[in-house]
């Protein structure tokens, strides 16, 4: 279900006959709309008119000045289209800085080809696509489209700022519709003047922004479906080629979904027996359910199809089994026929994958928040979910992208919501052992066992697949530390049922020590960098938020030089706070060895400005004490 289900980006656009203005002079242009604005939308409209159930028209019209470089992007027309839904009409004009025109682009200018990822196999989407080469800032860019559709299951979030660091003058967006077809729509982060108007046969929806300043990009920020002014739009009657439903509920778009699952499930008489023998002397659920996910997995390869209504609905289970590859409703679907064979329920679940799409709203039914399925099992001891796109993940992991967020689980009954896993920081950790033989002459060798395991495991997923040659560049730029040689390395994925990898790298440094005199100056090198920063501005307009809590348990040991002795250590370190902790323990073995013991969580969640002065205090500490070096004094000779 990854696919563009909806045809166009919302956001970016401005109405002229709403506002009657026609002079794109961009020195007109408030300097309170230019603050932490690369561009300033105009003027923006978005219009639907939905005609039948299955008919509705969107008409945009936009206006944007791009102030610099960084905002070029806001002046791209992009309009995405499918056999479901045919562009109308089509216009686009670039201005100058005092709002003359430069040149009205014609339609042979335009770029259309097909929209294709690099794993997409089948596809009907297309785009428009205009990127103007103007350059000398600021300019005005304006166009205007129409789109006819032919299907309606979805309709996009609406922002009137379109994204960050843009801000708006002027935008509206209107829906109308026939009565008896309904919409679900909710006002996010702004105050829209809001108006609705009801007439015999027809309800109009309308919302209205002016003078909306920019929301700053920043790392570490929430969602923008937290920070941008945003209207969620739903409709409640939907159809899809001829496939019709009613999204007033969850329940309900559970039950549309089922209707797509119907006659998708049978297997071929010779799979059925197979996985029969497969499982049959296997007495625990949980180790048939292992079993043939492996099995699927070795049998399958991920491949997206986004052809019609098979943007929505599987592939037969049967043409999975014969052909070796599907999409991740075909193979969620594939893996649920499979364990259906051997008498194990399981649920097939629409859910919402990554950092930018989930089911955030669970009291507003819209398929727009969901972009992806995998499957549930309701095994008898525990829950098992499985992520069946993934040929390589080990069973029963389902990864951060689909981790601590609602799935809509799938049954004849229609759609129930369920929580999917939550890892936390402590299993989502990372393990090393670090022994390190100083010279005299500043050089070490070194060697590094440690192992990731869940959210840091995938930090090094991709390692597990490279070559050799790949590998090391990629070892090369992750270790933080200059005078690096790799000699030996290898990285191998536990077994079991675990995310869990395991990395041991052998090499040298060839500067791990600063030499003045007769004493060395050692910086420790743990070689893995800390993936949290060392501080943050107080000044940022946006909480921190992190996703992902996750552990460092580091053991770095360091043997000296048989001819010189410690003459200083630094003070260990035990220091806590909202956003984590953090420990730096130094010890000292038999006199020759030093032992640095680091312990580092941070905590998932959302931190506030008010947290940030001990945030600050917290991170500033743990950079520098870690910056603090061990002196070693050559003995008298």
């Amino acid at each position: 279900m990854k696919r563009h289900i909806f045809t166009v980006f919302l956001g970016l656009f401005a109405s002229f006959s709403l506002f009657g203005q026609d002079n794109w002079d961009a020195s007109t242009i408030a300097d309170s709309l230019k603050k932490d604005a690369d561009a300033v939308i105009r003027y923006f409209s978005t219009d639907y008119e939905r005609s039948a159930i299955d008919r509705y028209q969107k008409t945009v019209d936009y206006v944007v000045t791009v102030l610099n470089e960084n905002g070029r992007s806001a002046a791209h027309l992009e309009i995405y289209y499918d056999r479901n839904s045919e562009v109308k009409s089509m216009e686009l004009s670039i201005f100058d800085k005092d709002g003359q025109l430069v040149k009205n682009i014609k339609k042979k200018d335009i770029n259309d080809y097909a929209y294709l990822s690099s794993s997409t196999l089948f596809s009907d989407s297309r785009i428009k696509q205009y990127s103007p080469s103007y350059n000398y800032y600021p300019y005005t860019v304006r166009y205007s489209y129409s789109i006819d559709h032919k299907a309606v299951v979805s309709f996009a979030n609406w922002h009137p700022t379109d994204w960050f660091n843009i801000s708006v003058e002027k935008a509206r967006l209107n829906f109308q519709s026939p009565k008896e077809l309904g919409l679900n729509y909710r006002a996010l982060n702004g105050n829209f003047n809001f108006e609705f108007e009801e007439t015999d046969k027809t309800n109009r929806y309308h919302w209205h922004s002016e003078n909306v300043p920019a929301v700053k990009s920043e790392f570490l920020s929430p969602s923008y479906l937290d920070l941008l002014p945003t209207v969620l739009l739903s409709p409640i009657q939907v159809t899809y080629e001829g496939y019709t439903g009613d999204f007033g509920n969850w329940e309900n778009l559970g039950k549309w979904v089922y209707m797509l699952m119907q006659n998708k499930v049978e297997l071929p008489f010779e799979t059925l027996e197979k996985i029969k023998l497969l499982t049959d002397t296997i007495t625990s659920e949980k180790e048939k359910v292992k079993t043939l996910y492996e099995y699927m997995q070795s049998r399958t390869r991920y491949v997206n199809i986004a052809l019609g209504i098979g943007g929505f609905q599987p592939f037969p289970a049967a043409d999975v089994d014969s052909k070796g590859y599907g999409d991740c409703k075909a193979l969620s679907n594939y893996m649920h026929s499979l364990l259906k064979g051997i008498g194990i329920d399981s649920y097939y679940t629409v859910i919402g994958n990554g950092s930018y799409r989930k089911i955030k709203y669970p009291d507003f039914t819209s398929l727009n928040q969901t972009n992806h399925i995998i499957l549930c099992v309701p095994a008898k001891n525990d829950t098992i979910w499985l992520e069946c796109t993934n040929q390589k993940f080990p069973f029963g992991y389902i990864g951060s992208s689909n981790s601590d967020r609602y799935g809509l689980l799938i049954s004849e009954a229609g759609g129930t919501l369920a929580k999917t896993p939550t890892y936390s920081p402590e299993s989502n950790y990372r393990n090393s052992t670090i022994n390190t033989i100083l010279q005299e002459t500043r050089e070490a060798d070194f060697d590094v066992r440690t192992t990731f395991n869940n959210y840091l495991y995938e930090v090094v997923f991709a390692l597990l697949n490279m070559s050799k040659e790949e590998q090391k560049r990629a070892l090369m730029k992750s270790f933080s530390v200059n005078g690096l040689e790799l000699k030996n390395y290898s990285i191998n994925s536990c077994s079991g049922d675990q995310a869990k990898a395991v990395l041991s790298t052998e090499g040298k440094l060839t500067s791990y020590a600063i030499k003045t005199g007769d004493r060395l100056f050692v910086e420790p090198a743990f070689l893995y960098p800390n993936a949290f920063h060392t501080s943050i501005k107080n000044d940022r307009n946006h909480p921190i938020y992190e996703p992902n809590g996750y552990v460092y348990n580091d053991t770095l040991n360091i043997t000296i030089p048989v001819n010189y002795t410690i003459e200083f250590v630094p003070e260990s370190l035990d220091i806590s706070s909202v956003y984590g902790s953090y420990k730096l323990v130094y010890g000292v073995d038999k006199g020759d060895r030093i032992i640095i013991i680091r312990t580092a969580k941070i905590n998932s969640g959302t931190y506030h400005s008010f947290l940030f002065d001990e945030i600050n205090h917290f991170l500033e500490r743990c950079n520098s004490q870690e910056k603090e070096k061990i002196v070693l004094k050559k003995k008298s000779s």
